[in-house]
């Protein structure tokens, strides 16, 4: 019969063990080494610092996401009338013992629903308008506290509002949500925008509760209401869109991203992949 080995219980494993242990029990402990408890208030915040950005202060994180865009008539269902995906970069930095400053760039394409081509012109099922879609360009700053997410008033964001629910922790999973609803000027005088924003960030509690790490995997869901896009050619006090997005951290950044959206965004915005500007 063979002996069995003996048990090797190296301090990362020790480390993971009590995280599993404190994440599923919801019970921590107060030395410098123990893991995060996942289920006290007054770790909400560090808990999103962990899903969201990187192992160390001011790391740059890589985002990959995709997914569809819907329309809605008000008195009709829902019409897929694109896909979406892209690439975001993001950086969290602790400004203060309670706040840290989240920004973050992203260059992203909408895709023909059939083919996945990136949409240089689209014809909306809806309508038969004929049009130029934008390119997904982002570059947002906000300030991250216990509260959630918050944004500077300028003159054209009217008005912001976002926010954290409770954590839920359940079968080694932790779930967190982030919230906001915002109101911008449009691009044409006289018009108006609304959004309202729903992400869930889902990851193995172990890996967010333990006291270190060399990365800590997370995915996301993401959804939002919103109004039309101009080039759609559809009257925003008739229906909404509608985007349905999923994606993940990425380990290693850029190397991680997969073939064909990196390739477009290398292609599309040079250097971006080497230097966000963030």
């Amino acid at each position: 019969m063979t002996e069995p080995k003996p048990l090797s219980l190296t301090r990362r494993n020790a480390l993971t063990a009590a995280a599993a242990l404190a994440a599923s029990t919801g019970l921590g402990s107060s030395r410098a080494s123990a893991a995060l408890d996942l289920t006290a208030p007054e770790n909400e915040l560090e808990l999103y610092v962990r899903m969201r950005g990187g192992v160390e202060d001011d790391e740059l994180v890589l985002w990959w996401w995709s997914g569809n865009v819907w329309g809605k008539m008000n008195d009709d269902i829902a019409v897929n009338l694109m896909k979406v995906e892209g690439l975001t970069f993001q950086r969290l930095t602790r400004t203060s013992d309670t706040t840290y400053e989240q920004v973050s760039a992203g260059r992203g394409t909408f895709r023909d629903v059939e083919t996945n081509a990136p949409l240089d012109t689209w014809t909306n099922p809806i309508n038969g308008v004929v049009g130029t879609p934008d390119r997904v360009v982002s570059l947002n700053r906000e300030t991250v506290s216990a509260r959630g997410p918050h944004r500077e008033l300028s003159d054209r964001l009217i008005a912001y509002e976002g926010g954290f629910d409770t954590p839920v922790v359940n079968g080694g999973k932790v779930f967190m949500t982030e919230n906001f609803v915002s109101k911008v000027k449009g691009r044409n005088a006289g018009t108006v925008g609304t959004s309202s924003s729903l992400t869930v960030f889902t990851a193995d509690a172990a890996d967010m509760a333990a006291d270190e790490a060399d990365f800590r995997p997370c995915t996301m869901n993401y959804q939002s209401l919103g109004g039309f896009r101009p080039w759609m050619g559809l009257d925003n006090s008739k229906g909404m869109i509608s985007w349905q997005v999923y994606g993940q951290k990425l380990q290693g950044n850029a190397a991680s991203a997969p073939a064909d959206i990196k390739s477009w965004v290398e292609r599309e915005y040079p250097g971006f992949l080497e230097d966000p500007a963030i």
